[in-house]
C-alpha cells in the first residue's frame, strides 16, 4: 500500500531548550513542543523542531515523540553570516521565541538581552512569523534595554505575557493590539500524579514538607546585589525557616528539592547549597538530582507543601495541586501569583524577616486552606493557558493552509 508521506513543518524555538540544567526551562519548552507538535499533527502534518537557545549539560529531549536539534546562541554566531545560526534560520517556517521565560529584561545584564534579540532579529529577516510564547516582560532600567525590547516586540507577530504586571509592561511600546494575556506554560507539564491528603487527613508528624533553596541567591551577599536586592538575608533567612519545619510536631519530613542543577556553577547550583544545608541539618532529605522536569515536578507532587525561590518549583508544586508558599526575589512571583488570585507568598524585595517568618507561620497553620487555595489557583491557571492554545491551533491552521 503506498502512502504519501506527510510534510514536515519546520518550527524554531528561540531561547528554548531540551539540556538547560534550570528545569523550569525545560518544564516550558516541553509544553510548548506539545501544543505546538500536537496542532501541526491534527493537520496531517508532521513538525519538526529547532531549538535555538543556550547548550545545557542534561538531555531529555526522549520528553516529547518529535525530532529536535539544536542550535547555540552566541554573540559570535549572531556576527558572523556563516554561522550555524545564520543558516537554520531560514530552514524554520515560523518562529516561537519565550526569551527563556523571564530574560526579556535588562536585569541579567545587556549580554544577555543582546543574544536574545539578535536572534529575534535574524528570524524576523526570514519572513516568517514570530509568536512570543508567554513570557515575563521587563523590567526595563536602562535605555539600551529599553531600546532593545523594542526591537523585539516590534518583531513579534503575537505576544503573549503569563502575568499582568509583564501585559502593562508593554504599554510604552504600542504593541497592545497584538498582544494577550495568559499564564505560564509550565502549569501544562505532564507529571505523576500523587493522591492528595483530604482535610482531615493532615495529622500529627505526618507532613511532607519541601523548601526549594535558590544557589543563586544562598551565595549572594546578605540583602543581595547590585541586580537583585533583598529586604532580608536569604540564607540566615533559609537557616531559620528549616529549624522552623524540623521543629514544628506537625511535620514528619522536610525535603531539600534543587530545581537548578549547575554543579558546573557552584553560585548558582542549588544542589550545592543544599549540600551545604545538609551537613548543618542531617535530618534534612535531599530530593534526588532530577533527570528531567517531569521528573522533578512528580517529586513535588508527593509533597505537602512547597517553599521555594525558584519560580518554576513553586510552579511544579502549584500546578499539581501542591500548597506552595513562594519566596520572591523579583516581579514575576508577584505579577505570576497575583493574577492567579493566590494569596500566600513572601515577598523577600519588599518584606524583612520578621514578616517573612510570620508568613510562613501562617501557611503552617492553616496547610489544609492553603492546599485549597493552589487547587483553585490551578484551575484558574489552565483557564487562562486556553487562549493560547487555542491560539497555536488556529495559527497553524492558517500557516498549513496557506
Amino acid at each position: 500500500m503506498h502512502t504519501t508521506p506527510s510534510r514536515a513543518v519546520h518550527v524554531g524555538l528561540l531561547a528554548h531548550s531540551l539540556s538547560s540544567e534550570n528545569l523550569g526551562i525545560g518544564a516550558f519548552t516541553i509544553a510548548n513542543m506539545t501544543i505546538i507538535g500536537n496542532a501541526i499533527e491534527a493537520r496531517g502534518a508532521t513538525p519538526v523542531f529547532h531549538i535555538i537557545g543556550v547548550r545545557g549539560d542534561k538531555d531529555y529531549s526522549d520528553a516529547t515523540p518529535w525530532p529536535a536539534d539544536f542550535t547555540n546562541i552566541g554573540v559570535k554566531s549572531l556576527l558572523y553570516p556563516n554561522s550555524p545560526l545564520h543558516r537554520i534560520m531560514p530552514k524554520c517556517d515560523m518562529f516561537f521565541a519565550i526569551a527563556g521565560g523571564d530574560s526579556l529584561t535588562d536585569i541579567y545584564g545587556p549580554k544577555r538581552l543582546f543574544r536574545l534579540v539578535g536572534a529575534r532579529v535574524l528570524a524576523a529577516r526570514t519572513g516568517h512569523p514570530i509568536i512570543m510564547s508567554p513570557q515575563t516582560v521587563g523590567p526595563f532600567t536602562t535605555a539600551l534595554g529599553k531600546a532593545l525590547a523594542k526591537i523585539a516586540l516590534d518583531r513579534a507577530d503575537r505576544i503573549f505575557t503569563r502575568d499582568a504586571l509583564s501585559f502593562e509592561a508593554l504599554e510604552p511600546y504600542g504593541v497592545m493590539q497584538k498582544a494577550e494575556l495568559t499564564t505560564d506554560l509550565a502549569f501544562l507539564l505532564p507529571y505523576e500524579r500523587k493522591a492528595k491528603k483530604g482535610r482531615q487527613e493532615y495529622g500529627a508528624g505526618n507532613w511532607d514538607v519541601g523548601l526549594n533553596v535558590s544557589g543563586l541567591l544562598f551565595g549572594m551577599p546578605a540583602n543581595g546585589n547590585g541586580r537583585i536586592r533583598l529586604k532580608l538575608d536569604y540564607a540566615a533567612f533559609t537557616r531559620k525557616t528549616i529549624e522552623r519545619l524540623l521543629a514544628n510536631p506537625m511535620v514528619g519530613r522536610v525535603h531539600i528539592v534543587p530545581h537548578v542543577l549547575t554543579p558546573r556553577l557552584p553560585n548558582d547550583d542549588d544542589g550545592t547549597a543544599s549540600r551545604i544545608l545538609k551537613g548543618e541539618y542531617p535530618e534534612l532529605v535531599i530530593a534526588p538530582d532530577f533527570d528531567s522536569p517531569s521528573q522533578a515536578k512528580s517529586y513535588i507532587a508527593g509533597l505537602d507543601l512547597l517553599l521555594g525561590a525558584r519560580m518554576h518549583a513553586t510552579i511544579a508544586a502549584i500546578s499539581s495541586d501542591t500548597a506552595v508558599l513562594p519566596l520572591a526575589y523579583s516581579r514575576k512571583f508577584n505579577g505570576l501569583y497575583g493574577s492567579l488570585n493566590y494569596p500566600h507568598m513572601v515577598d523577600m524585595v519588599n518584606g524583612d524577616e520578621a514578616a517573612a517568618l510570620a508568613t510562613l507561620e501562617d501557611v503552617l497553620a492553616r496547610l489544609a486552606d492553603v492546599a485549597e487555595d493552589a487547587a483553585r489557583a490551578n484551575a484558574l491557571a489552565r483557564t487562562k493557558l486556553k487562549n493560547y492554545v487555542e491560539f497555536v491551533d488556529r495559527f497553524i491552521e492558517e500557516q498549513l493552509g496557506a
